[in-house]
């Protein structure tokens, strides 16, 4: 699933491809769902065509379009990706919704393709109502090391199923937990009422800073549209290689795995504690 740093590095794109300012003309649902996939979401999508686009925004793995009346929430689940098209292209395969756009005299196609259709697309009150439930952005300036210190330390959850938490905080995944925790030499197990205030602090420096490298990452390497780059566990943006059979980059024995919630943890038994 798309974590923080893709999902703003997407945000960033639909900014730069001009959706701001643009009117939605139109709008087009698939006409024959598929019942054997998944079940996100669509709805709400009727009241679109005539309202503008104002801006695009993010809370950790959700981005918003808000319009002039109301807000477009977005979620590209396990699988989906968002691309912005010129008018003549070709439709992807497994697109599930598909947005007609005219900013000026240019048009343009946002669409949704999402294989396993576990994406959303559904309209606001306010981006209140659509980012609800969610804790701080992880890169939130106003939120510090020392709120999030502040927040962790009375938890006896494992610090792991913590981290992926999005109330307590936005935008971390699997991936990205597994690599700051591994940058620290703290275990997933941890609970979080046993972690010092000192080492609570550098995770959370660790998040920002895995988030940081991702994001130049990103946007040093779009694909041959210049569209951003899509998350991939294995490449060399992680120091830890989560894969069967990796090896831990510090002292290069083989990492060990444990389920927390039907999600793998990829961690090191000697150097993480």
């Amino acid at each position: 699933m798309p974590e923080l740093p893709e999902v703003e590095s997407l945000r960033r794109y639909l900014v730069r491809e001009g959706l701001p300012g643009s009117v939605i003309e139109r709008v087009e649902v698939e006409s024959k769902p598929s019942p054997e996939r998944g079940t996100g979401v669509i709805s709400g999508v009727e009241q679109l065509p005539g309202r503008t686009i104002k801006n695009i925004e993010r809370r950790g793995k959700q981005i918003a379009a808000v319009l002039d009346d109301g807000v477009l929430g977005l979620h590209m689940g396990m699988t989906g990706r968002i691309d912005v098209l010129a008018d003549d292209e070709p439709t992807p395969r497994f697109t599930r919704v598909e947005f007609h756009l005219r900013n000026g005299g240019s048009a343009s196609r946002v669409v949704l393709a999402d294989p396993r259709r576990w994406g959303m697309v559904q309209r606001f009150a306010s981006t209140a109502e659509a980012f609800a439930g969610l804790g701080p952005d992880a890169l939130d300036p106003n939120y510090t090391a020392a709120h999030f210190a502040e927040a962790v330390s009375p938890r006896k959850s494992p610090i792991k199923p913590l981290l992926l938490n999005q109330s307590v905080l936005a935008g971390v995944g699997n991936i990205y937990a597994d690599e700051a925790l591994h940058r620290v030499s703290i275990s997933p197990s941890r609970r979080a009422n046993r972690i010092s205030g000192k080492n609570l602090v550098a995770l959370f420096e660790a998040i920002r800073e895995s988030f940081e490298h991702a994001l130049q990452f990103i946007q040093d390497h779009p694909d041959d549209r210049g569209r951003p780059y899509i998350v991939d566990a294995h490449d060399d943006r992680m120091k830890l290689l989560r894969k069967p059979g990796s090896f831990c980059p510090r002292c290069e024995i083989p990492l060990l795995t444990k389920k927390f919630g039907g999600r793998t943890a990829y961690y090191c038994g000697n150097c993480q504690r």
